[in-house]
């Protein structure tokens, strides 16, 4: 087995590793220069490499309709999770009626522009191993991914609420040279949808020790209709630093008539003093298929970006390293390679040797509206073309402190008026036990339309009482949406891999006031867990 160990000393600003410790490559991430583990042969067996944990769920949840008036209703049920090793590095789950109500919920965003938001993924059974299911253009880690083949919060969770899921099984794991993954999950009819069913078989195949080809095939089908997507795609390691990753997919439906496509090549590359990152991707229209299993932030697309810049070391002011990039980006329609965007920019920032770290940066772009769009309730932006200046910075002090800092600050020209966007961000933690994380984020917008405030503040507070009982505390605000929500969960670790959960939410704030109730929950949650 390959196996490598990286210790971080917080207080010490210290990182330490058994292996591989090198400023370019990822280090840590490249298993090709780990240590190997031997020696791990006629180990006893296990019993039945099983594991059954089942719960049982109990709740009362409240909603307000338009008028105010207030209905109730009851929660109950049971389900059951299974796990299973069918061979050595082979894992079987199945899930039985399956239920996340201990899950946290999304963070508040807001929206100012014409694409769609993306929340990641929370929930425990899609993120195990979710790593194998990744095929897409991952993109600025910022920014919303561009495109993800398969999506997992297409499963269980729309616009109109949680959808119930009524099983699924997951096999993942590695055969020889193989990396597998193959998820089936069915959803129970919901909000006018018929019963669906997901299903996603992805492989990858190792070349050498750093370098794979992969195909995944995602699909999506009820008794209204189908469509599948497909794709090949690998990721090459060429020396010390070099990362080329290139995929091409092909979405097509029960209508012949509707499909689409997307490919992707690029690179990255982290030397000693130098840092460099190439990619080009195009989405065309229908790439998902029509909302399918994937996600999209913006179809019918073709973008090129390039960023480069040297990192040095100075001997002076206590700093560590400073790095600078200069680049762009270059976007065009798919269908009639009309301009959508362009953009350039700079930016330099200092890591000290504390950790404390600055980045400043300036942008210019410009950029096509096709059709106007409503950006906020009677705010229009019209159809036109529009060119902004960007300029700002953010911050952030170092980790191995008891409290953290972090803000960001932003002035640009936006469509035909201004934007001003802040932001702060304050980790506490005064002892193991507890830890606070504030934040706050304010976008002022002042279009020709009309002007507005776009507010989100979030307090999160976590408090261990022993490593078997805790309680984790959610409140939001968000100004735009006049929402404001609390999520309590608490935690009972009964026995090993054993949990009871309670959970209250409760989300407030419609049209008329923010203190308005729209729902309220309160479940409780048990769970099991069996190992044979």
């Amino acid at each position: 087995w390959g196996i490598n160990v990286f210790r971080v000393i917080r207080r010490k600003n210290e990182e330490t590793l058994w292996q591989s410790w090198q400023r370019e490559g990822g280090g840590f991430h490249r298993v090709s220069r780990a240590g190997h583990l031997t020696g791990l042969s006629d180990l006893p067996q296990q019993g039945l490499n099983l594991e059954m944990k089942p719960f049982v769920l109990a709740g009362r949840r409240q909603e307000a309709n338009e008028a105010g008036a207030i209905s109730s209703s009851v929660q109950r049920e049971i389900g059951l999770d299974i796990k299973t090793e069918l061979r050595p590095g082979l894992v079987l789950d199945l899930t039985l009626n399956t239920d996340f109500a201990q899950v946290e919920v999304d963070d508040a965003q807001v929206n100012l522009t014409r694409f769609s938001l993306f929340f990641p993924e929370k929930r425990d059974f899609f993120l195990e191993n979710s790593g194998i299911f990744d095929f897409g253009v991952l993109g600025d880690p910022m920014m919303p991914p561009p495109y993800q083949m398969f999506f997992s919060r297409n499963i269980g969770i729309s616009d109109d609420g949680e959808v119930p899921i009524l099983a699924g099984a997951r096999l993942t794991g590695r055969v020889g040279g193989q990396t597998i993954g193959l998820l089936n999950v069915v959803t129970e009819e919901a909000f006018g949808v018929p019963r669906e069913n997901f299903s996603v078989a992805r492989i990858k195949r190792d070349i050498g020790e750093s370098n794979y080809v992969g195909a995944m095939v995602v699909d999506r089908r009820s008794s209204q209709g189908w469509n599948t997507t497909a794709g090949i795609d690998g990721q090459f390691v060429i020396g010390e630093a070099w990362v080329w990753d290139a995929y091409v997919a092909q979405s097509l439906t029960d209508r012949g008539d509707v499909y689409g496509y997307s490919y992707n090549l690029g690179y990255f590359y982290e030397g000693e003093s130098w840092t460099s990152f190439f990619n080009h991707y195009a989405i065309s229209p229908n790439a998902d298929a029509g909302s399918g299993s994937g996600f999209v932030a913006r179809s019918d697309l073709r973008s090129t970006t390039l960023y480069a810049g040297p990192k040095w070391r100075p001997s002076w002011l206590g700093i560590r390293d400073i790095s600078m990039f200069v680049g762009g980006s270059y976007s065009t329609t798919v269908s009639d390679g009309r301009l959508q965007d362009y953009a350039g920019g700079v930016g330099v920032g200092p890591v000290w040797e504390s950790g404390d770290q600055v980045t400043a940066f300036f942008n210019a772009s410009e950029t096509v509206v096709d059709e106007r769009f409503e950006l906020s309730d009677g705010v229009i932006v019209p159809a036109g073309r529009y060119r902004a200046d960007h300029v700002g910075w953010f911050a952030f002090s170092s980790s191995s402190r008891a409290f953290v800092v972090g803000s960001t600050a932003m002035v640009s020209q936006f469509y035909d008026g201004t934007l001003v966007s802040l932001g702060g961000t304050l980790n506490l933690a005064p002892s193991p036990q507890i830890s606070f994380t504030a934040g706050y984020t304010r976008n002022q917008v002042d279009v020709t339309d009309g002007s507005f405030n776009a507010d989100i503040s979030s307090l999160r507070a976590t408090y261990s009482y022993s490593t078997k009982l805790s309680t984790n505390v959610l409140v939001q605000y968000n100004s735009l949406e006049k929402a404001f929500s609390t999520n309590v969960r608490f935690n009972f670790i009964h026995r090993p891999g054993s949990d009871f959960f309670v959970v209250f939410t409760e989300n407030r704030g419609d049209d008329r006031r923010v203190w308005n109730l729209s729902d309220r929950g309160m479940v409780m949650k048990i769970t099991y867990l069996a190992r044979m």
